[in-house]
């Protein structure tokens, strides 16, 4: 019993900590245009989702942004909710592909597919929350929310590849030495 609260514990600081990386490599942004930016945020999610599954990426991606949305020049709207469930979505489907991965063969390709996929449909469910929040306060044309979708997509795919890849070799370390 004693066992079972210091591992809920330790996740429960994990899932903070990660909550707070994610906010953190969210100020280090690279803007691409007027309406595209990429950062280093979702990192964090693929992380927790590929070490600890899919509540606990579910979690920290959920909070993470909704944190990010809140501290942020954004402040708390009505939309702020809609803004985080992207990266709730990865870390739940990342999450569960890894259950799913744990009992098949754990090939990499399967693996970065997953971590490719999840990235998909976070970058998909962003651009419906840029399409809520455009049409709610005004600010982007139908043209400029979906005139860019395959360039969002592709950088997607390619971060996601790559932060799959890293996550991959870290959360391996990690449990080889016994730190997760």
């Amino acid at each position: 019993m004693q066992k079972q609260k210091k591992n809920i514990t330790k996740r429960l600081v994990l899932d903070a900590v990660l909550i707070a990386l994610y906010v953190l490599l969210g100020y280090f942004k690279i803007p691409i245009g007027n309406i595209l930016r990429v950062n280093m945020a979702s990192f964090a999610v693929v992380i927790c989702a590929v070490a600890f599954g899919p509540v606990d990426g579910l979690i920290v991606g959920f909070m993470g942004e909704f944190l990010s949305q809140i501290l942020g020049p954004y402040g708390l709207t009505p939309t702020t909710a809609l803004w985080a469930l992207p990266e709730g979505a990865r870390g739940l489907l990342l999450g569960c592909a890894m259950i799913l991965l744990r009992k098949k063969d754990r090939t990499m390709f399967l693996f970065l597919l997953s971590c490719i996929l999840s990235g998909i449909v976070a970058s998909l469910l962003n651009t419906f929350a840029l399409y809520v929040d455009s049409k709610m306060y005004g600010y982007y044309t139908d043209y400029m929310v979906f005139g860019v979708l395959l360039i969002r997509l592709g950088i997607a795919i390619v971060m996601s590849g790559m932060f799959g890849y890293i996550a991959r070799i870290i959360v391996s370390a990690l449990r080889r030495n016994k730190l997760i």
